[in-house]
């Protein structure tokens, strides 16, 4: 069994994640998914490159219920497993996931860290903390990633990863 397997078995699903939290955590949470549902027309877009590929994924995620960014991206990402059902998630901590520094060769784990895994849990790809557009953007892509207007980057990221 690889590590990314092991990894994958020990998660948590959505669900078990999210209950994980403070009534306060949860709810912060809750408020990005209701606003990740107002924005349909931007995850269709976001969703489709990923509705074309083959296979079955998964999505190994290092994340805590504290953190503003996980709970930022968490919703998106469990929609993109919602609405493709080849694709699974599951949720490790950060602590869990400290082998990502040398399976991935990254300096640290930055949470959320999301692997993009293959069925043979095969890595192809990894989302970090925040969508591309918002890291290599300038400060009004932050300032929009902050107000939530920018939450289906996260799905069309992974779905980028997926579909390549």
């Amino acid at each position: 069994m690889s590590a990314f397997e092991t990894l994958f078995k020990q998660g948590k699903n959505t669900a078990e994640f999210i209950a994980s939290g403070t009534p306060e955590q949860i709810a912060d949470l809750q408020r990005w998914q209701a606003m990740l549902a107002s924005q349909s027309e931007a995850v269709e877009k976001a969703l489709a490159p990923a509705q074309q590929a083959a296979g079955r994924f998964r999505l190994l995620v290092a994340a805590e219920m504290w953190c503003p960014d996980c709970h930022r991206n968490i919703p998106p990402m469990a929609l993109l497993c919602q609405r493709l059902p080849g694709i699974e998630m599951a949720i490790i901590t950060r602590d869990q996931a400290q082998p990502f520094i040398e399976l991935l060769g990254v300096d640290k784990v930055k949470i959320p860290m999301a692997v993009v895994l293959d069925e043979a849990f095969t890595p192809l790809g990894v989302f970090i903390e925040r969508p591309a557009s918002v890291v290599n953007g300038n400060a009004e892509q932050l300032e929009a990633y902050r107000r939530g207007e920018l939450l289906a980057e996260t799905i069309s990221d992974i779905s980028a990863i997926i579909a390549a």
